[in-house]
């Protein structure tokens, strides 16, 4: 359900109450680094423009580390939201109603290994990182899946064939191989799908506020100027196969949570 005018301009109202009142405190972004387009410590990123735009009154500061401590930092009160994650990926965060981005989702597999489409998962021993939980997902394919700490983990199992396919982020996949260079002539990489990737903020007063001002911001910049911003850095609009069916995107399914209200 779209935001009514009346709460729209009720929330401008109560931001502003909030902004006369006193000085907003800054916003704690905690995210991992995604250089050098999406987050950077230059602070010129996609996503870090995005931020600026939806919270133009407020300062924001970032703390860059791993994706992990991103969302303890967030759990434990120390930052105000986490970049990157699945909707309802942890539930006790608070997810919004739009997306910043999505993950174009690939399998990996040894040269040697068929690969159809994601019938090929059906009952196949697949591994991915802790945390992902792309079960969720795929659910039909009634994988029987392990969870790894890291990509390290992930490639060593399918090089000691104990599973067929690594399920990972094509973007995460690639700054893997440019670190393991050998490992190119061993594997094969094939995008299949998207999932859509969220702020999500702790689910208290504060991060109900952010959450509402993210959505009400949300709802004109999707209508163009959050695509801008990604086509500025070169970077394709992947939410286009979730949304408007691009055509240069429609071989890539976008997998939804079952029963999701998105």
């Amino acid at each position: 359900m779209r935001i009514s005018k009346v709460l729209k301009f009720l929330l401008f109202i109560l931001f502003s109450q909030i902004g006369w009142a006193n000085p907003q405190p800054p916003l704690v972004v905690a995210t991992a680094l995604w250089s050098p387009h999406f987050v950077n410590e230059l602070e010129d990123g996609i996503y870090q423009k995005l931020l600026r735009e939806v919270y133009p009154k407020r300062q924001i500061n970032y703390v860059y580390t791993s994706y992990v401590r991103s969302k303890h930092l967030v759990a434990t009160g120390r930052a105000d939201l986490w970049l990157g994650s699945y909707l309802n990926e942890e539930d006790w965060a608070l997810y919004p109603r739009f997306a910043h981005d999505a993950d174009l989702l690939a399998a990996i597999y040894l040269k040697d290994t068929s690969w159809q489409g994601a019938d090929s998962l059906f009952r196949q021993p697949v591994s991915w990182i802790s945390g992902y939980d792309y079960d969720k997902y795929l659910a039909a394919s009634q994988m029987q899946f392990y969870e790894v700490p890291d990509l390290n983990v992930a490639m060593t199992l399918l090089q000691g064939e104990r599973i067929q396919y690594v399920l990972d982020d094509v973007w995460e996949f690639n700054t893997y191989l440019s670190e393991n260079d050998a490992l190119r002539d061993k594997i094969h990489m094939t995008p299949f799908a998207i999932i859509k990737i969220y702020p999500a903020f702790n689910n208290d007063k504060r991060g109900q506020l952010l959450a509402a001002q993210w959505d009400l911001a949300m709802e004109t910049l999707v209508s163009g100027r959050l695509k801008s911003l990604f086509l500025e850095k070169g970077e394709d609009y992947l939410l286009d196969a979730c949304d408007t069916q691009a055509e240069h995107l429609a071989q890539y399914d976008c997998l939804e949570l079952p029963l999701s209200p998105q």
